[in-house]
């Protein structure tokens, strides 16, 4: 992924009806005189292909990918109702256009989170928790819902909460959840609203539509989130965007403390730390790509 850490992906549409088993000949079976070259050609443009989606920031229609990629249209339309069948790629709710599947969401997902536990982020969000002696996640959106990448915690948190790389928050409650909320693409961000659960776990969660909206529009404003107990009573989180060079939002950075040792006001004493740790993920990300 682009490094597309913010990889997002929506239900499965429904496409032509086809047999799967009569795709895969005539994407394996080489042209006359093709050979290697042949079958290297298709795999590269079928790649082509996923990362044209992956990369997007709002769905894609197939002609998009045929100018894109330079295949002929029934090979375009033949590679990307295969991948719709297999999962690695979902059509937009209601319309054609094409977006990130759960099967290559998965992919990504697991193949990020593996390599972070023994790599360079890790040991960024492992001195983040020394300097603020406080836990820090890492986090991204997968299947309408928060996955934590990472997670390093206090020595001195007191609470055992068994949260890990691939433990799942909801989004409207939570300070990396509401991040991504207000600030994906208008159209992302109004099929992940449509989504929602507005689920109440706490007396401070936003069930109210318009009240979230607010919060997101001020989240907007100030590139930075609070969860203020909306998740679990007696937990105050703040987080903030690790974005890419074009603005796209990465992944998200957020520290957790007790109520009691942390509210609003004296998270905002650990923001510049936080930013600057986003920064240095970014980079990271980035030439990881």
């Amino acid at each position: 992924m682009r490094s597309n850490l913010g990889i997002h992906e929506g239900a499965a549409g429904t496409g032509p009806a086809r047999n799967v088993d009569d795709l895969k000949p005539r994407l394996n079976t080489p042209k006359r005189g093709g050979g290697r070259e042949h079958k290297l050609g298709a795999t590269a443009r079928s790649f082509a292909i996923l990362e044209h989606v992956a990369s997007s920031r709002a769905p894609v229609d197939v002609l998009d990918i045929i100018a894109s990629v330079k295949l002929p249209k029934a090979t375009a339309y033949r590679l990307v109702d295969w991948f719709v069948t297999q999962g690695y790629l979902a059509r937009e709710p209601g319309r054609r256009r094409l977006i990130v599947g759960p099967k290559l969401a998965n992919l990504a997902f697991n193949a990020l989170s593996s390599s972070m536990r023994h790599d360079t982020p890790h040991v960024v969000l492992q001195r983040l928790v020394h300097t603020l002696n406080e836990t820090c996640n890492i986090g991204t959106l997968l299947n309408g819902e928060v996955v934590y990448l990472d997670r390093v915690e206090a020595e001195h948190w007191p609470l055992r909460l068994h949260y890990t790389s691939g433990s799942r928050v909801p989004l409207h409650c939570s300070a990396i959840g509401k991040l991504f909320l207000a600030l994906a693409a208008s159209p992302r961000r109004k099929r992940l609203l449509q989504s929602l659960d507005l689920r109440r776990y706490t007396d401070s969660t936003i069930t109210d539509c318009g009240r979230l909206d607010v919060e997101l529009r001020q989240i907007r404003k100030e590139q930075v989130s609070f969860d203020r107990q909306e998740y679990l009573v007696g937990v105050v989180c703040m987080a903030v965007p690790v974005t890419g060079a074009n603005g796209e939002m990465l992944a998200a950075l957020a520290i957790q403390a007790p109520e009691a040792r942390m509210n609003v006001q004296t998270a905002r004493r650990h923001l510049p730390a936080l930013r600057s740790a986003a920064t240095e993920l970014a980079e990271i990300f980035q030439n990881k790509a």
